[in-house]
């Protein structure tokens, strides 16, 4: 290139990534096979796609900065002897000085954060009508003489739709990790800032706001603890055997883009899967 695409600062920033030290809370949601090549081998990534990630951790640091004031943990090194991991924010709960707060910052799209909302869009055609109530025809083209219709999109929210598993597991286990130092955890939450919010688009998602705290059931311990065995035993097969399985439905966004165009480690896993004649793609 005759010139950078970035500044230095900025080139070094994004292209940071922590060591490889083991399944870490915020795992969940990644498989195996990614997670694998990621440790193993070398990729490339586009610095256009890291901008948000750069947001994002900007709005940890800064926020990091008021830890450990009027009874706030943040930022904390937390481990236990399956996994290490940094949580968020941990606070007094202001009901019951007893017991804490576990929240979890996400600098997310507006399409994500509707999704943890349960919020659904739909779209429908509806009739145009006159002042005296009857349908307004078209004059003219193929479709002369049908009624003229406009386009009607109703927002609704509705909890059981909410799909909150990746954040589920991550932030349950942040609170086992916690409870096993002696703090009792009263409730989780994640504060939730849309990247997109104020937009056309942010709002045409149902996302009128720029800050949500969004409340995360608690999972049992033992359905917490054996998901992530069962993710780091598979982890640690591949490092054996040189081989993981391609990622599935829930890994890759219900089999949407992300293979094509979130994964960074995308042309290591189509020479996985070559090497052992199987057919890239989602499962």
């Amino acid at each position: 290139m005759p010139q950078r695409c970035a500044t230095i600062p900025f080139l070094t920033l994004i292209g940071y990534d922590r060591k490889w030290a083991g399944v870490s809370p915020s795992s969940a949601g990644n498989g195996h096979r990614m997670l694998y090549l990621k440790a193993t081998t070398d990729y490339i990534i586009e610095p256009d796609k890291r901008v948000f990630a750069v947001l994002g951790t900007a709005v940890h640091e800064k926020l990091a900065k008021h830890g450990y004031t009027k009874d706030v943990l943040s930022e904390e090194k937390l481990s236990d002897e399956q996994m290490k991991g940094i949580a968020d924010c941990l606070e007094t709960d202001e009901i019951d000085v007893k017991y804490y707060v576990l929240t979890d910052y996400k600098t997310s799209g507006s399409y994500k954060i509707s999704i943890w909302l349960g919020i659904v869009s739909e779209t429908e055609e509806e009739t145009i009508l006159d002042e005296e109530g009857k349908p307004v025809l078209l004059k003219s083209g193929k479709n002369k003489g049908q009624p003229k219709t406009k386009q009607k999109r109703t927002i609704t929210t509705d909890p059981k739709k909410a799909d909150m598993r990746e954040v589920e597991l991550q932030i349950n286990r942040y609170r086992i990790l916690f409870e096993s130092q002696g703090f009792p955890i009263s409730r989780m939450q994640i504060q939730a800032i849309p990247r997109d919010g104020g937009t056309y688009v942010a709002k045409n998602r149902g996302i009128d706001k720029n800050l949500y705290m969004i409340p995360v059931k608690r999972l049992t311990n033992k359905f917490v603890l054996e998901f992530y065995q069962a993710l780091a035993d598979r982890v640690n097969k591949a490092f054996k055997t040189g081989y993981a399985r391609q990622c599935n439905a829930w890994e890759t966004w219900d089999n949407r883009n992300r293979c094509e165009n979130f994964c960074e480690v995308k042309e290591a896993c189509i020479e996985m899967s070559k090497r052992n004649n199987e057919r890239w793609g989602i499962l």
